[in-house]
């Protein structure tokens, strides 16, 4: 059977135009033992059929995308509170952040950044894998985006943690108190 035989008889005409044809499978045919491919059609995410907009191919990545990056923003925070609070040497290099430290302190200040950095980050994200996923039909392009996304900022926030400890840790020996 030919591809133009198959989707006329599949009725992909002006009324089904809205829908997208994947999933090609092979089926053997019971007469003559023919192997027949045949189409299976999904809805598309813009007609409001199965896949709801709402939805835009969310995984288990943005749970964890979000954990991971709120994990390393707290490390980097801890690490950054105790060198402040106990290395006399330690500031803080953002100056945004330092101003916040200077009018409500140390803990407060370090926590009201540090939610605003991974809200800022989260929202940013998910507009974007939402603006890929509107874009690409398919939406195969959006768990890329939550990876960049939350991993370049995580592995930087890794980063500066693991640099912050290094700095208390030599700080807080050259204070003879570790």
């Amino acid at each position: 059977m030919s591809r133009r035989t198959a989707d006329s008889e599949a009725g992909r005409g002006s009324a089904a135009s809205r829908r997208r044809w994947t999933g090609v499978t092979d089926r053997s045919r019971s007469e003559g033992g023919r192997s027949l491919r045949s189409v299976k059609p999904t809805t598309d995410r813009r007609s409001g059929g199965t896949n709801s907009p709402s939805t835009y191919g969310r995984s288990a990545l943005s749970i964890s995308g979000v954990a991971v990056l709120t994990a390393t923003k707290m490390a980097d925070a801890l690490t950054t509170g105790v060198g402040l609070r106990f290395v006399p040497a330690v500031y803080e290099a953002n100056p945004v952040v330092d101003s916040l430290l200077s009018r409500v302190g140390i803990v407060t200040g370090l926590l009201v950044s540090s939610f605003a950095i991974v809200v800022a980050i989260t929202v940013i994200t998910e507009v974007a894998s939402i603006a890929v996923s509107m874009r690409r039909r398919d939406g195969h392009l959006a768990p890329i985006v939550r990876l960049t996304g939350y991993g370049i900022p995580s592995a930087l926030f890794a980063v500066v943690a693991v640099y912050n400890a290094t700095i208390v840790v030599a700080g807080l020996r050259a204070v003879e108190l570790f």
